[in-house]
């Protein structure tokens, strides 16, 4: 028998804190002071209605990096779907407080009046989980490394779908671009072994599972903005921009939305999912997560320059196309945020498979002129602040310069 779970909307008992709307467990779970007080007064007036397990969703999400957006999208879509959904957002080391007045986090009231329930826990601690609903949730969406074990077994336990935000960061490139699901990975890769865990370990106690390999996020809620300011802070003080010869390299640059979708097609797609794995158990769940518009990174330049008002021709007198062998021992402050080498993925299986379409990330310049806009709205366009150039510094000397 499916199980289910209570969900209270209404006013908030006197002293009880709450948002309009959001998720309640049927021992009534709610946040005080950080921490998870069961059996706390529940809702004296409201509606109650009775959810099934697969209506309910259970989102995981780290913190920072270009991954801590995708769990507010992911969040919002997934309740627009008619999914009743409880975010939670490791806090470890920066608590609560702290978090919340730094993008995506500061922007979670979106959510709240959406209907997302949003929970905080420091995900480093060994009782972290247990702040969660015992009934469990009918589809589990892990964005995070931190305790991504314990996730999946918790998802085990109660027969849910397991999802995991893995990276396309594992793969070894060859001389094939785009590199699809098939592309040799590195085997000592934290995302990968804990796929093969999952695979192994856990998989005939869900119902599901699904893995998706991300690169090179940006969207507009991003706390991780590297990938394209780098272009930015040195276009608008005309600065060299120092690339990897020839700049013909392609990547993907893909908008945390457009991940988030991805993500959420698993659940009209499961069956489909289900279906390819049936086909091939090792890589039938796997799915490149990216842009189905590569760009070379001579392109990202362009279009950052257009972005900034600058010409083609103008960006060229910037581009410096340096041995990419400067690169290798290069200091991290202000380095290049991109591979020197090719490094983009095939995405045809998310959209044969999972229906999938790209939309924000389709057309690049927009993109990038999207992106430019929320530069300029948080004051990053101020030419008169620094900007860290050790980086440039050891690529450009001596001279090592391709034309």
């Amino acid at each position: 028998m499916a199980f289910v779970s209570v969900f209270v909307t209404g006013t908030p008992a006197h002293g009880a804190p709450g948002v309009m709307g959001c998720r309640r467990n049927a021992q009534e779970s709610i946040v005080r002071g950080g921490t998870w007080r069961r059996g706390a007064a529940v809702a004296r007036s409201g509606t109650v209605r009775m959810v099934a397990a697969d209506k309910t969703a259970l989102v995981v999400t780290n913190k920072g990096g270009g991954h801590g957006e995708i769990g507010f999208h992911l969040s919002l879509q997934l309740q627009q779907q008619g999914i009743a959904v409880t975010l939670l957002t490791d806090h470890a080391g920066k608590g609560q407080d702290a978090l919340k007045k730094k993008l995506p986090f500061s922007q979670y009231k979106q959510l709240e009046d959406a209907g997302v329930e949003c929970v905080f826990a420091d995900l480093s601690a060994g009782d972290a989980l247990l702040v969660l609903p015992k009934s469990g949730f009918g589809y589990v969406f892990d964005n995070q490394n931190v305790c991504q074990k314990e996730v999946a077994e918790l998802a085990a336990d109660t027969g849910a779908f397991y999802t995991y935000v893995s990276s396309g960061g594992m793969y070894k490139p060859g001389d094939v671009f785009p590199m699809t699901e098939t592309t040799p990975s590195k085997p000592d890769n934290k995302q990968r072994q804990h796929e093969e865990l999952v695979k192994a370990s856990l998989r005939s106690k869900l119902r599901g599972c699904a893995f998706f390999r991300p690169q090179y996020i940006v969207g507009p809620y991003t706390n991780k903005r590297d990938y394209l300011d780098w272009f930015f802070d040195r276009i608008t003080r005309d600065l060299p921009l120092p690339l990897p010869a020839p700049g013909t390299q392609t990547t993907t640059v893909t908008d945390a939305r457009d991940v988030a979708a991805m993500l959420a097609c698993v659940v009209s797609a499961e069956d489909a999912i289900l279906a390819e794995e049936k086909t091939d158990a090792e890589l039938g769940p796997v799915f490149n997560c990216a842009s189905d518009r590569p760009v070379s990174l001579d392109g990202i330049a362009h279009a950052c320059g257009a972005a900034c008002g600058k010409t083609q021709a103008q960006v060229d007198k910037l581009i410096q196309h340096v041995d990419p062998a400067r690169f290798k021992d290069a200091p991290s402050a202000g380095k290049f945020p991109f591979r020197a080498t090719s490094f983009d993925v095939c995405v045809d299986k998310a959209k044969r498979v999972l229906g999938w379409k790209n939309q924000f990330s389709a057309d690049f310049d927009a993109l990038t002129k999207d992106y430019y806009e929320g530069y300029v709205s948080l004051g990053l366009h101020d030419t008169s602040k620094p900007v860290r150039m050790d980086f440039d510094r050891h690529v450009l000397e001596n001279e090592m310069v391709q034309k």
